[in-house]
């Protein structure tokens, strides 16, 4: 974002777009419909944008979701993060009052993005055991994004075994000596899994 949204960004996106490859926005959409805005990241090209759904729906997300629909654009639901501490809020117990038992957050928000219709799932590839469990609830109709590959632990073949359709590779190919080795290697591992 330091490069600005309409100028240094723009020409990545349309870079990216040139290769036929898709751009997600990873803002973590999670502020009220009005203040989230996302016609603006999809102006400047972002073809889907990632989203909280802890906002919830109504004054939320649902704008998020009309807009993107409106530009034909997708909404990827952040529904369990790659990092150590995502049991502290993504694994946190919470009391569903439609059934009156308890579940975890992500079981909810894994729940969220089946009846919202979202385009995809953000599901930490550093855990494939939450990868299998998400899976099964989505029963294939939302596609699940995995980050924390490489860098973080997560391992490819667990999470494209585990049910994982897209991986999120960061850090294992920006910071690797030989980025362009380094994306090839995770390639030929997913296309080997």
């Amino acid at each position: 974002m330091p490069l600005g949204l309409y100028d240094g960004v723009k020409r990545i996106v349309e870079k990216a777009h040139s290769l036929d490859l898709p751009v997600i926005m990873d803002c973590k959409i999670n502020d009220i419909g009005y203040t989230n805005r996302v016609e603006n990241y999809f102006n400047a090209g972002f073809d889907a944008v990632i989203a909280n759904p802890f906002v919830g729906w109504e004054d939320g997300l649902q704008p998020v979701f009309e807009v993107a629909k409106e530009m034909n654009r997708g909404v990827i639901l952040l529904v369990y993060m790659s990092h150590k501490a995502s049991w502290e809020g993504y694994g946190q117990m919470i009391y569903d009052s439609k059934t009156g038992e308890k579940k975890p957050q992500y079981v909810a928000f894994a729940e969220k993005a089946l009846a919202w219709n979202a385009d995809g799932a953000v599901v930490g590839g550093t855990y494939p055991e939450k990868i299998r469990e998400i899976y099964a609830i989505l029963k294939g109709k939302v596609p699940i994004y995995s980050p924390g590959i490489g860098a973080q632990g997560g391992d490819v073949k667990a999470a494209v075994s585990s049910g994982a359709r897209y991986l999120i590779i960061g850090r294992a190919i920006t910071l690797a000596r030989s980025p362009g080795e380094a994306a090839r290697f995770f390639r030929d591992a997913a296309r080997k899994s």
